[in-house]
């Protein structure tokens, strides 16, 4: 496959959407290096904390940090790259776990009024650190892949409950459109994911 220009992609979607599968596929069959952020855990000036015991500004500094791996390493391919995820996904989860908590019940919902003062706060700064992010998504990647959530959590796997993973899609989905950043919905087996993506990236670099 012959490209005149670097190709930058970002396979999208929430937690358990396969990126992982498919990125590693695409990045062997593509030719081009597989970036990732480091596990979310373990802030600065702490004992190795999990996610999950993390507070809320401890949260925030983590999202930093990955933003910023995420841009440094993608900076280091000239020539491409295939991103397991993107730069918006620690604002997001940030945001959700901020509002919604870990493990929400179905009725929450991230528009909702009534939240802590101090949340409100927090949340302001987190989409403060989304703007950058947004602008980072748009100005760099030429091709984002959507993996929707089109399949349930595994039983005995569940970092994140279900509504939480389907809040952060949804977010993930309608910030794509605001920022006008062209993304596609790939849906199907793996081998029906790669395949639609080589015709993506043929189209791309027609």
């Amino acid at each position: 496959m012959t490209r005149s220009r670097p190709l930058r992609i970002a396979v999208a979607g929430a937690y358990g959407n396969g990126k992982t599968t498919l990125t590693t596929e695409l990045s062997r069959q593509l030719g081009l290096p597989r970036t990732h952020g480091s596990p979310m855990r373990g802030p600065a000036g702490g004992s190795g904390k999990s996610l999950e015991d993390c507070t809320d500004p401890e949260l925030i500094q983590l999202a930093v940090r990955r933003f910023t791996e995420r841009v440094v390493d993608e900076a280091r391919w000239a020539e491409g790259f295939v991103s397991d995820g993107s730069v918006l996904h620690e604002w997001i989860y940030t945001k959700v776990r901020l509002v919604l908590g870990r493990l929400p019940t179905p009725s929450a919902r991230l528009d909702s009024t009534s939240r802590p003062a101090v949340t409100a706060a927090y949340e302001e700064v987190t989409d403060q650190i989304g703007l950058l992010a947004q602008q980072y998504a748009c100005d760099t990647y030429d091709l984002v892949v959507h993996l929707p959530a089109d399949v349930p959590l595994p039983e005995g796997h569940r970092p994140i409950s279900e509504h939480f993973r389907r809040v952060s899609d949804q977010l993930l989905l309608e910030t794509l459109e605001a920022w006008r950043i062209p993304f596609q919905v790939v849906t199907g087996s793996v081998q029906e994911r790669v395949r639609r993506c080589r015709e993506l990236v043929e189209t791309w670099s027609a």
